[in-house]
This record gives C-alpha cells, sequence and structure tokens, in this order.
C-alpha cells in the first residue's frame, strides 16, 4: 500500500489537468491549444502530453530531497518553450504568437502594460489568478524571465555545494559562532542579505508605474516607447549576470522587479504558507538554500520566512529536524506540501499549454 501511495499525487495532477483542458476543448468555440492551429483536432494528444508532463513533474518533487532539482528544471523548461514560441511566432509562423499583438515578453509590461493601455489583457488577469491559487508560486514556477535569474543564482552555488556539508564537529562549531553573534558559514556562502530590498524595490515599480502613465498621457507609440523598454530589459539581464550570479541570489526577482514586488504582497490572499517550527535549533544550514533571500538570521529567528518567501520549498530538506513545513488551514506539514505541489504543478502544465490565445 506504501508503494502504490507515491502515485497518487501523479494521479491527481493527471486527471485534474486533464478534466481542465478536455473542458476547454469542448466548450470554447476558439481552441486555446496550439496544436490546434496547425493540425485540427490534435488537441487531445497535447492535453495526454501535459497531463503525462505534470503527473511525472509531481512524481519526482514530492521527494523533497530532489525537489529542488526538478522545480528549476522544469520552470527552465517553461521559460524555454515560451521564448521558442516567441521566436518562432516573429521568425517563422505567427501562428506561434499568444496574441495577435505583439509585446516585449519582459515582466515589467505586465505591470506597466494596463496602465499605458488602460485595459486589462491575458498577462494581468494570469498573474492575478495564479497568486489566488497558488500565492506567490509565479515566482518560482510561472514567470518565464525570473527562471533564468535563478539559472544565473545557482550557477556558481553548485561549485561551492560541498563546503555545505557540515560534519558533526563543524555543526558544533556554527552552533557556538551563532551563539556569540558570529555569521555561520552557511549564511555567508549566499553573501549578506540584500540591503534595502524593498527600498529598491518599491522605488522601481513607482518609476514603472509613473513611465507608463506619462507615456500614455503624451501618446509616445513605437520606438518612443520600445527603446526605453529594451533599455529597462538590459538593465534586467546585467542585473541577473553581473549581481545575481555573484551573489548566489536571485536579485533581480527580489529586489527590482515590478511583478516580484506585486507578488509578495498579494500572496497573503492564499491560505498557503511556510513556519519554521520552535524545534529549530538555529544551525542556519537552510539559509544558503533560498536563492529568495527570505532565509536570514532574523527570519529564522522571527520563525517564518521573509517576505520575498515564493514558498519554492527548495529550503525544506535542508533541515535536519524538519522545523520548516508548509501550512493550509489545519492540515498536516505533509498534506498541505502534497496540496501544494498537486495545486503549484497543475497550474504550472495549464499555463504551458493554455498561454495561447
Amino acid at each position: 500500500m506504501q508503494k502504490m501511495s507515491k502515485y497518487y499525487l501523479p494521479l491527481a495532477v493527471f486527471l485534474f489537468v486533464t478534466f481542465i483542458l478536455s473542458m476547454m476543448e469542448l466548450k470554447m468555440e476558439t481552441s486555446m491549444l496550439m496544436i490546434n492551429r496547425f493540425i485540427p483536432g490534435a488537441g487531445w494528444i497535447q492535453i495526454a502530453l501535459l497531463a503525462s508532463y505534470g503527473a511525472f513533474l509531481v512524481y519526482k518533487m514530492q521527494d523533497a530531497d530532489k525537489s529542488a532539482v526538478w522545480r528549476k528544471w522544469s520552470w527552465l523548461l517553461f521559460s524555454l518553450v515560451f521564448f521558442t514560441q516567441f521566436a518562432l511566432g516573429i521568425l517563422a509562423d505567427e501562428r506561434f504568437l499568444m496574441t495577435d499583438k505583439l509585446h516585449l515578453p519582459v515582466p515589467f509590461m505586465i505591470a506597466a502594460g494596463p496602465v499605458y493601455r488602460a485595459q486589462m489583457t491575458i498577462m494581468p488577469i494570469l498573474l492575478l489568478s495564479s497568486i489566488l491559487i497558488s500565492g506567490p508560486a509565479w515566482c518560482s514556477h510561472y514567470c518565464y524571465f525570473g527562471a533564468w535569474d535563478g539559472l544565473m543564482a545557482s550557477s556558481k552555488a553548485k561549485k561551492s555545494s560541498g563546503k555545505l556539508r557540515l560534519n558533526d564537529r563543524n555543526k558544533e562549531k556554527e552552533k557556538e559562532k551563532e551563539k556569540e553573534g558570529i555569521r555561520s558559514e552557511g549564511e555567508l556562502h549566499r553573501g549578506e542579505p540584500v540591503r534595502q530590498k524593498w527600498a529598491w524595490k518599491m522605488t522601481f515599480f513607482v518609476l514603472i508605474i509613473l513611465f507608463a502613465w506619462v507615456f500614455r498621457m503624451f501618446n509616445l507609440k513605437g520606438l518612443q516607447t520600445l527603446i526605453p523598454a529594451l533599455v529597462l530589459a538590459g538593465f534586467s539581464i546585467g542585473i541577473m549576470i553581473f549581481i545575481s550570479r555573484k551573489r548566489q541570489k536571485m536579485v533581480h526577482c527580489v529586489a527590482f522587479c515590478p511583478i516580484g514586488t506585486l507578488v509578495n504582497i498579494g500572496k497573503y490572499i492564499s491560505p498557503f504558507r511556510m513556519k519554521i517550527e520552535s524545534s529549530c535549533t538555529s544551525c542556519m544550514r537552510c539559509i544558503p538554500t533560498c536563492p529568495y533571500d527570505a532565509l536570514n538570521v532574523k527570519d529564522i529567528k522571527a520563525g517564518k520566512p521573509g517576505i520575498t518567501c515564493t514558498l519554492c520549498g527548495d529550503c525544506v530538506s535542508s533541515c535536519d529536524v524538519s522545523a520548516i513545513q508548509y501550512r493550509f488551514f489545519r492540515m498536516s506539514p505533509k498534506a498541505a506540501r502534497n496540496l501544494y505541489l498537486v495545486v503549484t504543478i497543475s497550474v504550472h502544465v495549464l499555463c504551458m499549454g493554455l498561454a495561447r490565445l
């Protein structure tokens, strides 16, 4: 019976994804599945492939020790699918494009777009829906841009991961250092906490909204808006390459991305939470596992990750006493984590398959 239990989550994701996509395929006049644009009626094949992919992914991620690796690779795949489709739409066939209007695919456009156009579009609706359903998972599973910030932040971490395996004697030394107020090796591994991140976040967010409003008021179009957008996109990429990679933290997502700011604030409408239980020994081994700057000494002492936590779960397996736990109302931590995986991975698969309008 226990051997069969590992298939419950994959079955749940497979059935849920199949049901949602099948209903949309049957009920909607215009199919939202990409393959139907090229081979009418082949949407059922895409549904089967997407549902199978979701089942496989949750099967791998239910193991907390492997979850971080599979999350990062599946997130990167999500981004590759998005940008490949975008490139094919520009260079080969416009049927690959999400809409009939071409937009620069960078996150700040999701926040600036509704202000500039004075109307809602599909991407803000998808963003708000994902926050309602799965909290901050946009920033760790669904954002096509953030996946590359995660890749940059982890590029050096792999080389130094061996340093994180402390023997019992070293652990005791780390505990003594913590008592004396000395930073642990784990904390130093990903550098100092990002300083003044909320000042940076709010400043950048306000500037994006202000520029969008000014562009609308002066009726700027074409190159007048494209050039500033390209400059900001280049600035974002530069942060990823030169700062996130060096700090081994997702500095762009944590301190600059306006969508990250919206997600950090809006995530509390979702009942999913992450808590640090009183069983925590303050060993600080979880600090280097968090690329979102949400596990610093003060956060651990406060008993919960910082506001930039995305519930990615990369930190869960780092705790020897299982003090870092998912919460969902009165559910047990294990049940809460399983539910979060089912919901988040299902939405991940649906976004991969449905963002084709």
